[in-house]
């Protein structure tokens, strides 16, 4: 059974209920209000009835109830007066000599009660009637109840009526309501199965509706095609660029091992080939990184990582991995943060050996740690080639580089910021670029630090510091002659509490 028929039933199903509901209300309303005049009616006749009763000397009662049916109009009553004998004192219908409700004659109270008679429905009521407090006698008055067994007849039959139409109409109305509220569900789930058919992930479902569940689940759903079209696009180009990554080193060991073969062993041969399968290890080991952390076997040393130290020694290590470059450290603030060290300085190690690539000779790398709003802010900045703005937004996605053929000759694979990104997200921080073309880019380390208890005056002069020297020696690239000229830069490096 379909959502759209099951909703209709739905539907169809509650207005029943209102509608039993309702009628069950309106006859129970009306029979207690029928009830109520007629029990005010035939009280005031039977009272009215007892004020005309007249007495004589012998006690007897005497009442003419014709002069009384002129009086008050009691036609559609039936009017009877009788004695504590038994005896019928005067009567509305002299043809009808009979009790109407002989079982309730001389009873102490009054009594309500129906019967039927020859086929017709009656109501009666009997009271008293007392003498200084000594039952005398008794009043029945009794009324028709056709007129309104009619009226109920007629009413019911007209609810009846009402209803199957009302629950005919809820039930097409509400299936076309139902079928135009759920048009966009079976224009997802075509759209789904044409993009299964044809295979093709930029296909978007339109919509312009209101923003509504169903134009929230239409964005979700074009939102996760954008997603999917991405992926699958990041997938065939990691086919292709895994392919190709693997294809070079093979076909240049296959050549120089042929080479081997063929002249002997040669130093130029054997350094070729220990380079290529270092890259293909490289990469080999960033996919391998990035499988574990996607099925969670990857596990996190944690410890507390002085952040301030760590960037200290990435410094240290860039100025070797760029010696064409010029290495500035800016201000240094102590932070600690909690996490896997290694994998901290992996990451600052991804960033800075990525602007070692990409910043041309002569070009400077500069480092900062400073802290912020409980964050401690890490930044790489280069003075490189700069990042495109279209390609700014997707550099962190797997395989993805700006320029492809440049970055295979400098021996990337698209995996670093990749590897970054995930380490950053692992604790709880994120990394943001920024970047201009032909005027560098800014990575900046967003991690949350662990607060830093504060030091007592008395132990300030003898809490450990950090081990640096007075003076960070960074040399340029510009050579005078014979002579090099060297470039100091003292780094504003402020005191860690211990």
């Amino acid at each position: 059974m379909s959502i759209r028929t099951r909703l209709t039933l739905w539907y169809s199903s509650l207005l029943a209920v209102v509608i039993l509901v309702f009628g069950i209300s309106l006859f129970s309303v009306l029979h207690i209000a029928w009830r109520d005049e007629l029990d005010s009616s035939l009280t005031a006749i039977a009272q009215q009835v007892g004020n005309q009763i007249q007495w004589d000397a012998n006690h007897n009662m005497t009442v003419k109830l014709r002069d009384l049916g002129d009086d008050v109009g009691i036609s559609p009553f039936y009017v009877q007066v009788w004695d504590i004998f038994g005896r019928l004192v005067g009567t509305s219908n002299g043809n009808y000599q009979y009790a109407l409700d002989a079982e309730t004659i001389n009873t102490p109270q009054a009594i309500w009660h129906e019967f039927t008679l020859s086929g017709r429905h009656f109501y009666v009521l009997t009271i008293p009637l007392k003498d200084h407090g000594q039952l005398v006698g008794s009043v029945q008055v009794a009324t028709r109840l056709d007129a309104i067994d009619e009226a109920t007849d007629r009413l019911l039959k007209i609810m009846i009526g009402v209803g199957v139409v009302a629950m005919l109409l809820s039930f097409f109305i509400g299936s076309m309501i139902t079928g135009q509220a759920l048009q966009p569900i079976d224009t997802i789930a075509q759209a789904a199965a044409q993009i299964t058919a044809a295979d093709d992930l930029s296909r978007r479902i339109p919509y312009e509706g209101p923003d509504d569940e169903l134009g929230q689940l239409t964005t979700t759903f074009n939102a996760t095609l954008g997603r999917l079209e991405r992926l699958f696009n990041a997938q065939r180009r990691f086919v292709a660029d895994v392919s190709h990554e693997l294809r070079t080193p093979l076909t240049t060991l296959q050549g120089n091992l042929d080479l081997i073969k063929r002249m002997g062993p040669d130093p130029i041969s054997i350094e070729a080939m220990t380079s290529e399968i270092s890259r293909m290890s490289r990469l080999v080991g960033d996919l391998l990184l990035l499988a574990r952390a996607d099925s969670g076997n990857l596990p996190m040393n944690e410890t507390t990582v002085d952040l301030d130290t760590l960037v200290l020694e990435v410094f240290r290590q860039g100025r070797i991995l760029g010696p064409q470059l010029q290495f500035k450290l800016e201000t240094i603030e102590p932070a600690r943060v909690r996490g896997d060290s290694d994998r901290l300085k992996q990451l600052l190690l991804n960033l800075v050996t990525n602007a070692i690539k990409y910043t041309p000779s002569g070009g400077t790398v500069t480092l900062s740690l400073t802290v912020a709003d409980s964050e401690a802010l890490i930044k790489v900045a280069d003075t490189g080639m700069g990042i495109p703005k279209n390609d700014l937004p997707m550099i962190f996605d797997r395989f993805y580089r700006v320029d492809k053929a440049r970055s295979r000759e400098m021996g990337g694979s698209g995996l670093g910021l990749s590897i970054a990104s995930w380490i950053a997200q692992s604790h709880e921080g994120r990394i943001v670029a920024e970047s201009e073309d032909d005027k560098g880019s800014v990575f900046t380390i967003h991690l949350p630090i662990l607060e830093t208890p504060a030091i007592p005056e008395s132990m300030r002069e003898t809490r450990p510091r950090i081990p640096l020297p007075a003076r960070v020696r960074l040399r340029s690239q510009v050579r005078s002659g014979d002579e090099e000229d060297v470039v100091t830069k003292e780094p504003v490096i402020k005191e860690k509490p211990a």
